[in-house]
């Protein structure tokens, strides 16, 4: 570890963000670099390459002012160091590995056949069997609809075919042919009551 004493490291990290840093700054820094790193390869071989971006996260971490007034007691200075970089390492393997059980989720195929996996997850475009099947629901919703609109029209409103055919937008004759098999439909579902 670093031979200064902790309140002489404290004070040059702080410096960081100052406006005339430590000139011991990048040494302070290049050492703890060297230090993360060999406890790294020691601790985490796993990371292998994402070591590298673990100790940047951790020395970014090390000279904010935020993180710096954690540190509620100089004598733990060296833990709560080494706190910061096990604790971003960590953090590093839990995305990893969240990362990696997805990856494996969509690859997993009895066959090895990504494609095919790939192929089983849900669209979020119709197919044209959806679209044509929208269709033809929209097609009897729309139907039904002007029909009872025709209906209400006349038997609620008491409005004249031609009235109606206005209002709907279409023919006498097209109102006239509603109305009767409305008031057919109306008779066989009635009865004589």
């Amino acid at each position: 570890m670093l031979t200064e004493r902790p309140e002489v490291l404290l004070g040059i990290l702080r410096s960081a963000h100052s406006a005339s840093p430590d000139p011991r700054l990048d040494a302070v820094l290049a050492r703890f670099r060297a230090d993360w790193l060999r406890l790294g390869l020691r601790r985490y071989p796993m990371l292998a390459s994402d070591l590298e971006d673990a100790v940047q996260i951790a020395l970014v971490k090390l000279v904010s002012p935020a993180r710096l007034a954690t540190l509620h007691s100089v004598d733990k200075f060296s833990a709560w160091v080494r706190s910061l970089f096990v604790h971003t390492v960590l953090d590093l393997i839990r995305r990893n590995l969240r990362a990696s059980r997805w990856r494996a989720y969509l690859d997993d195929t009895d066959d090895g056949d990504s494609e095919a996996a790939l192929r089983s997850i849900p669209s979020s475009h119709p197919t044209p069997e959806d679209l044509a099947s929208h269709r033809e629901r929209v097609a009897i919703v729309l139907r039904l609809t002007s029909q009872l609109a025709v209906a209400q029209a006349k038997f609620v409103e008491d409005l004249t075919e031609l009235e109606i055919a206005q209002r709907q937008g279409l023919t006498r004759y097209a109102v006239a042919s509603r109305v009767r098999r409305t008031r057919q439909r109306l008779q066989e579902a009635l009865g004589d009551i």
